[in-house]
């Protein structure tokens, strides 16, 4: 009996020796992680975080087109760690990890290297001097249009700016074509390189923008009726600075002003201040008819029509209904305005 298990004993002690002798077969793929790395796309690829070996050309090629992630901004580095990476190839790949040098299988991955990479990506320096110069420009080009004399200037130092490799465009973003120049004024100003884009900064201004206004040099009463007479008797061109303006379009002292004026037929919806600028804010439409006026009145029954003369008794645009009075007559009827003077009344 002693002799058999001897014998059993020397067999299993052979082949492990054996065992212990061969070595342990090549895997698929190696991989070797670098501890830092830098790149010049927006995707980082297993490719550039890594050293790659493989059994063929194909597995080679697909592990290193294998996508991490987005690359992380410029000036901003990330870390990935090994496991991490890990993690994701075999779950990408379909490959399984290395248990240990006896234990290889077709289709595993031997890792080395690093436990972890810092990936920072390839930048340029764009300087903010370049940045505040576009602003600038879009913005005295929109106040050219409107005022004859404008100042800018920026409130804080600019900052360079970090852009990704690639040719950079500065793209200013429109400013609004309604709205009216104030004290400080804001600049967006969008970074593109190659035609993507990358950031956004903001410019600020103090800003100064003078046009020639109407201004009034006596006062005038609500109501009055805006016209040449009225701007040659009581309002002066004068150079004002429309960023001191609060609210209204302000009204241009050239030489169309009063026509203008006039044609739209407009009055003072408020009173006009001596040393107050002419605005928007200070007009309305004047009325078709007027209260405390008289108008023509036609009334129509069927083929019959009677016209006649009637006191106005509020304010009425043409197309609206007002309260009017028959002279002679106690009572008050609704017509509807039908034009300058006139108004209509039906059954």
């Amino acid at each position: 009996m002693q002799p058999a298990i001897l014998a059993l004993c020397a067999t299993v002690l052979a082949m492990q020796v054996a065992a212990a002798g061969q070595s342990a077969p090549d895997p698929i793929v190696s991989i070797e992680l670098r501890a830092q790395i830098k790149v010049d796309q927006s995707t980082v690829r297993l490719g550039d975080v890594a050293f790659l070996t493989a059994r063929d050309l194909p597995t080679l090629r697909r592990l290193m087109a294998l996508p991490l992630g987005p690359a992380p901004k410029p000036g901003s580095p990330a870390v990935l760690d090994r496991e991490t990476i890990v993690r994701w190839v075999e779950t990408r790949s379909g490959l399984q990890t290395v248990d240990n040098a006896l234990r290889v299988q077709p289709t595993a991955i031997r890792w080395s290297g690093a436990g972890e990479t810092e990936i920072e990506s390839a930048s340029q320096q764009l300087s903010g001097e370049v940045v505040v110069d576009a602003a600038r420009a879009a913005l005295l080009n929109w106040l050219s249009q409107r005022s004859v004399r404008a100042e800018v200037e920026p409130v804080s130092t600019a900052r360079d700016i970090l852009l990704p490799p690639g040719t950079p465009t500065l793209r200013v973003r429109p400013l609004a074509g309604q709205a009216q120049p104030t004290r400080r004024m804001l600049v967006w100003v969008d970074a593109w390189v190659d035609d993507r884009f990358v950031r956004t900064t903001a410019v600020t201004f103090e800003v100064g923008a003078w046009a020639p206004l109407a201004v009034a040099t006596t006062g005038v009463e609500r109501g009055a009726s805006v016209d040449p007479i009225v701007l040659r008797g009581a309002m002066q061109a004068r150079d004002v600075d429309l960023t001191t303006l609060r609210q209204g379009t302000p009204v241009a002292a050239n030489a169309r002003s009063g026509r203008e004026l006039a044609d739209g037929n407009q009055r003072l919806r408020r009173p006009l201040r001596p040393g107050e600028v002419l605005t928007s804010a200070h007009l309305e439409a004047t009325p078709a008819v007027t209260r405390g006026n008289t108008a023509h009145l036609l009334a129509r029954s069927g083929d019959v029509s009677v016209e006649s003369r009637v006191e106005v008794l509020q304010d009425g645009r043409e197309g609206q209904l007002v309260r009017v009075k028959v002279a002679g007559s106690s009572g008050e009827v609704l017509a509807r305005v039908t034009g300058p003077g006139q108004v209509e009344v039906q059954p």
